[in-house]
């Protein structure tokens, strides 16, 4: 009776979308919020990386979007991205309410996040270099062509380093902002 339970608890514990009409509306959602074609890695990440939808199926869903005529593919800046059809519009219009709330604005988040990530990733650049004993994380930071931050930071190890690489990419701003105030002397206002 007890593992009866335990594995009901943890069957609602896991909040990932497992069904494929849940996960085609969310999908068809969030390509609506952004009405501009996503490649597959961006909609992977947005969806299965953010822990949203199941692995398995969100590959049978984009399947079945693109067979039944939700998306359609395109080659974009040489990848493959898939846009949203006038269907596919019409199914995150009319369906969106058959998708709970919660998986909405998570997937709204997840596709914020995602973009935001994709675009600091063209701002900085990462990159590791593994020691004998513990790993260096290069991080460079540009604007157009002018370098704002080269940085090299030791780490214990290349786990360590890829962490510090993951929060460095979902807000580089903050990292360069906070690396100033901390050796720049505060400004005396002359109020005491």
């Amino acid at each position: 009776m007890r593992d009866e339970n335990l594995h009901k608890i943890s069957e609602l514990a896991d909040r990932t979308v497992t069904d494929p009409l849940t996960a085609n509306i969310l999908l068809c959602y969030a390509l609506r919020q952004t009405e501009k074609p996503l490649d597959t890695d961006l909609l992977y990440d947005i969806a299965v990386t953010s822990g949203i939808i199941n692995y398995f199926t969100f590959q049978d869903t984009l399947q079945t979007m693109e067979e039944t005529g939700a998306v359609s593919r395109i080659r974009k800046d040489g990848q493959m991205c898939f846009r949203l059809t006038a269907k596919g519009r019409e199914t995150a219009d009319q369906m969106q309410h058959l998708a709970g709330k919660s998986y909405r604005e998570q997937i709204a988040e997840a596709l914020a996040a995602a973009v935001q990530r994709r675009k600091n990733e063209e701002q900085v650049k990462i990159s590791y270099e593994t020691l004998p004993q513990g790993c260096h994380l290069h991080v460079r930071l540009v604007d157009h062509e002018l370098i704002l931050l080269e940085l090299t930071l030791f780490t214990p190890d290349e786990t360590q380093a890829r962490l510090l690489g993951d929060k460095i990419l979902t807000n580089p701003s903050a990292v360069y902002h906070e690396i100033l105030r901390a050796v720049m002397p505060e400004r005396k206002t002359g109020l005491s």
